[in-house]
Parts: structure tokens; sequence; C-alpha cells
């Protein structure tokens, strides 16, 4: 059977390797890194939010029908390794990782690599776009992703006539005394403190508070947010 190697910023049904695919015909892969836990001091929240959001993905796959083999390794290279010692793949598929470090490893590894369908611009169109230009500044590369894509335009010309709002986004939020509407908080529960103990153990320099529900661990309590900001905190 085919594996499906899922990193962690990549906890989406819908992108990738595991797109198309149906429980049954691939294997799910996911590896909780110490090292990179080790790597660098960590708040608290932020390790949490890793961690539980991993776990919380893996979660859904399996009620789903999916194999997930979600294991804890020292390195993500050694969780790949062992995964291939126990369950002898046919091929491991992985959507290409945000890091080059990753990336590298993933190719010497001999992992096959799919685009990653988390960006507006593929690696191969940035390139086009980039080649033979002696200077690139991001607000030609704002202008021409916006006028391919149509994102945010009206018949060739942006949205509200203007390319952006720098000036006005750098103003700061208003202070005549208005009420602002309560950031969503989750209930944390059994896995978010058996989380919070692997963090703990895991994490030798650990700052910051313990997690309270501020950040959210699934893709629906992100969409939450999202049009709680939208619907009450735009329009102020």
């Amino acid at each position: 059977m085919e594996t499906v190697w899922i990193l962690g910023d990549q906890l989406r049904r819908d992108v990738g390797a595991l797109r198309d695919r149906a429980p049954g015909e691939v294997r799910v892969l996911m590896v909780e890194s110490l090292g990179l836990f080790a790597s660098k001091r960590w708040h608290r929240q932020r390790a949490h939010l890793v961690l539980a959001a991993m776990r919380r993905f893996a979660l859904e796959l399996r009620a789903e029908g999916f194999e997930v083999d979600l294991r804890e390794a020292a390195t993500l290279r050694a969780g790949l390794l062992a995964h291939r010692a126990e369950f002898s793949p046919t091929r491991v598929v992985a959507m290409s990782p945000t890091s080059h470090d990753a990336l590298r490893m993933l190719e010497r590894n001999e992992v096959t690599i799919i685009d990653n369908e988390q960006f507006i611009c593929s690696t191969a169109a940035f390139a086009a776009w980039a080649a033979g230009r002696r200077m690139m500044r991001m607000e030609d590369f704002y202008r021409w992703q916006r006028t391919r894509t149509g994102v945010l335009m009206d018949d060739g010309e942006p949205v509200g006539g203007r390319w952006n709002f720098d000036a006005d986004n750098r103003e700061p939020p208003p202070t005549d005394g208005r009420s602002w509407p309560a950031p969503i908080h989750d209930r944390l529960d059994a896995l978010d403190a058996r989380v919070m103990v692997d963090v703990e153990r895991r994490c030798p320099e650990l700052f910051g508070d313990p997690p309270d529900g501020l950040w959210p661990t699934t893709r629906t309590a992100a969409l939450a947010r999202l049009t709680r900001f939208v619907d009450e905190v735009l329009p102020l």
C-alpha cells in the first residue's frame, strides 16, 4: 500500500496527495519530531498548537476510515525510516514542504514530492515571472498575482480603485471607547492535557503561559474565528 506523508503544517484533507484518496487506498504517516522541539525555545502555547493540531487531524482521518501511523521519532527522517521498516509501503508521497532543509531530506530519501497546493503561486509560476527581471519588488509581484487570478479584481481593476491600503493598515485601532468582540476560546479536553504533558517532556526551555483555548487546533475552529473576525470585527 502507498503511504501519504502529512507534515505538521499540511493538515488539510482537500489538498495534496490525500485529496482524491479514499480510506483503504493509502496509509497516512504523521511524525512528531523530537528534534523540532529541541531545536529552539518554544512558547508553551505554540508547542501545544502544533501537537494538538496534528493529533486532532489524525483523529479526523481515523474517524473517516484511514489508517494513520502517527509516531514520535527523533527526527522526521527517523520517523520515515521506522514507518518503512514496519509497513514496507510501495512508495511514500508527500506535498512539498515549506522548508528547504525538509525538501532536501525528502529528496534524499526517495519520497515522491508533489506541488504544494497551499500557495496561490507555484514555484514554477514564480520562476517564470522572475526570469529576466533585474529587480523584484513585492508590489509588482502582488499586482501580477491579482491580475492573473482575478482575486480582489473587478473588470481588470483593483476592487475599491486602489491596489493596496498599506497606509490605512498602519493606523492603530480606534481608541474611542468602542467595545470589541471577545475572542473565541475552545474548551480544553483530555487530548490537550496529554499534549501538554508531552510538550513539557520534549521541550527543554519552554516559556510563556500554558494554553487556554485561544488558538484553534482544527480547521473548523479556525474557520469559526475567521468568520467572527470578518463579520464582527472588520465592520468596526
